[in-house]
């Protein structure tokens, strides 16, 4: 698209990374880059895996995801501003992390892995040969902070299971690191709370609600009867308007379908 193109060369030497994801083979995107003339990455959502779990009902979607990866905006690729991207690109790395290579592997390697005791301990190894070392430090850091934030707001806001898996995972490459007391303290708490296991099962039993392709507008039907049994008695909780979201997003997907 020409307004990707325009801020992937005005922002693309700021820290904007750019990706366009797409679910057709690799035959049909390479000609459609070609005569689009697209000048940024691309990578595959095979299956669709991607677009699921951001909740994507219509195409073209795009995401705008601050350094420390959270979403701060989402809509219409032609929506997404300059002054948009301005206020949210501070603090991000020059060198996107596909490019890291070299010295940086093994802190690609280490923070793909969700290991940031063994991401920051070779950033601070190379930060003593390479300035680059500090730079990435540093955003792993920021990225590290922002995550356990966001966990303790997922359970303030009443996200239970979002905060106790989120903790958990985590929790397995924190070793040796302080964030991983107060994540541990989260899921203490919560697995003490009965009232908090209690929205954490009907949770679970929501996002088993959620399971399976919706092909037929009968398989939406199925799917609002079964999301209104779990909304009743829940309708002023967050897991209740989890379940209203659920259930206004399959009602968006069955008005696209045909039969």
């Amino acid at each position: 698209m020409p307004h990707l193109n325009e801020l992937e060369e005005q922002f693309g030497g700021k820290g904007l990374s750019i990706i366009g994801v797409t679910s057709e083979g690799a035959g049909p995107t390479e000609k459609w880059v070609a005569k689009k003339k697209a000048a940024y990455a691309y990578g595959y959502d095979k299956g669709g895996a991607l677009k699921r779990e951001l909740g994507v009902t219509g195409i073209p979607a795009a995401f705008l995801v601050d350094p420390s990866g959270k979403i701060v905006w989402q809509g219409h690729p032609s929506s997404l501003s300059s002054n948009l991207i301005e206020e949210h690109i501070k603090g991000a790395i020059q060198k996107p992390l596909y490019e890291w290579s070299g010295k940086a592997a093994k802190i690609k390697k280490a923070f793909l892995g969700g290991d940031f005791g063994k991401a920051l301990e070779a950033a601070e190894k190379l930060a003593k040969k390479d300035p680059f070392g500090v730079e990435a430090g540093a955003l792993l850091q920021s990225i590290l902070t922002s995550r356990v934030a966001s966990l303790q707001t997922a359970l303030e806001v009443g996200d239970i299971l979002a905060a106790y898996d989120g903790a958990q995972e985590m929790l397995k490459g924190l070793k040796g690191l302080p964030e991983a007391d107060t994540l541990k303290a989260m899921t203490k708490t919560i697995s003490k709370n009965s009232e908090m296991k209690a929205t954490m099962k009907m949770q679970k039993r929501l996002a088993k609600a959620l399971e399976g392709e919706l092909r037929r507008r009968k398989d939406c039907d199925e799917r609002v009867v079964a999301l209104e049994k779990l909304l009743r008695g829940h309708e002023d909780t967050y897991f209740g308007r989890q379940v209203a979201a659920a259930i206004l997003a399959t009602g968006e997907a069955r008005t696209k379908m045909k039969y």
